[in-house]
């Protein structure tokens, strides 16, 4: 799967996670060998001059090799979506499985 990217979205845009509100229900998602994980925070999308699914879409424009270092597509993500110019604050967690551990 080097190179492909996929972006899953598990129904409609729920509220925040930790505000109380919403119904969560939990996912299990096979991860193989060459996924990787993306899980970001409203801040690296969400611009106050900008509609938050315009900026999802940019989101899902960027290209990121799917074997290139996770610092990396952090890098990457991070210069690419703002330049720095960020009103909230930003945290990126990226995983993937190790070798032997699908």
């Amino acid at each position: 799967m080097a190179g492909r990217s996929e972006s899953k979205s598990y129904g409609s845009r729920p509220p925040p996670i930790g505000t109380g509100l919403g119904g969560y229900e939990p996912h299990t998602v096979r991860m193989d060998r060459g996924t990787t994980l993306l899980l970001y925070t409203d801040g690296l999308v969400e611009r106050r001059d900008t509609d938050i699914d315009t900026s999802v879409q940019a989101l899902e424009t960027v290209s990121l090799p799917a074997d290139s270092p996770l610092e990396d597509m952090i890098d990457t993500l991070m210069a690419r979506l703002a330049s720095g110019a960020y009103e909230d604050d930003v945290a990126i967690l990226t995983a993937r499985p190790r070798d032997g551990n699908p």
